[in-house]
């Protein structure tokens, strides 16, 4: 099978020995894996590293596929079906137990059904705190604040504002439901204070600005919700304490790390 493995040089294929499967697993031949920022900051900070350890990496878990070869004391899962992962990897073939497996229905594409992001949005958004008629803003219109757009108004939002510095993806956030888009490049975050105050505050992107914006946002008693993967500045953060403080904000981390946890949102998500 074909693999792309990190090397000194970036990603290069190598062919490799399909997994084999054990007992208790199954092979699934991949028909997507995701890109995880996680993913990003692992290539970059590999290229950047002087350890040649760090030199040969096979990446990804955002994988889905269907099984091909079933082991022996598995029976939930049978040859033929589609699956999605807690798992996976950017080659052809991977083995999974079937605690990190769900289930694709016939009418999703298996390769749009990205279990483990979308499964992190649907666990993030059991924590949104929105109540019916809520105004939120997402801060962020890549694959998880879209898919948490989508969320957004599965809770009852009265209005969703989308903040993006590219247009595409405004334009793609109003497709999915968005009421107001703002590309806020160049803007100051008083100028986008302007738009009013929001119930609820979803920060997508992982960078600072996103933050401040946020916390400018927010009216007395919102709840900003961080669902961005922060790895800049090896992810330390300035905190407006003072204004966190006088606002009584909750402030929620909306990442899920129990994979228990993770596993019954991706079968939600399905």
């Amino acid at each position: 099978m074909k693999a792309a493995i990190l090397s000194n040089d970036g990603f290069i294929f190598e062919e490799q020995e399909v997994p084999e499967c054990s007992a208790d697993q199954v092979l699934v031949k991949s028909t997507g894996c995701g890109i995880c920022e996680g993913d990003v900051f692992q290539y970059v900070t590999s290229l950047n590293s002087s350890d040649a350890d760090q030199k040969s990496l096979a990446m990804g878990h955002e994988g889905s596929g269907i099984i091909v070869q079933v082991g022996a004391n598995v029976n939930e899962f049978n040859k033929g079906d589609k699956v999605t992962a807690l798992g996976g990897g950017y080659a052809e073939y991977f083995v999974s137990t079937t605690d990190k497996l769900v289930k694709v229905p016939d009418c999703i594409e298996t390769k749009m059904a990205l279990g483990e992001p979308i499964a992190c949005c649907v666990h993030a958004a059991s924590r949104f705190g929105i109540a019916l008629g809520d105004r939120v803003a997402i801060i962020g219109a890549g694959y998880m604040g879209l898919t948490c757009l989508q969320l957004v108004k599965l809770q009852g939002a009265a209005q969703i504002c989308v903040f993006d510095f590219l247009d595409w993806r405004l334009e793609a956030a109003l497709k999915l439901g968005a009421d107001v888009v703002v590309n806020n490049k160049d803007k100051s975050i008083e100028d986008l204070a302007l738009s009013g105050k929001y119930d609820v505050v979803i920060e997508a992107t992982g960078v600072q600005t996103a933050i401040d914006l946020g916390t400018e946002l927010l009216r007395h008693h919102g709840a900003l919700n961080l669902v961005g993967y922060h790895q800049s500045n090896c992810g330390r953060r300035d905190i407006d304490m003072k204004t966190w403080n006088y606002k009584a904000l909750t402030v929620v981390n909306g990442h899920v790390r129990n994979e228990n946890e993770k596993l019954k949102a991706m079968e939600a998500a399905m």
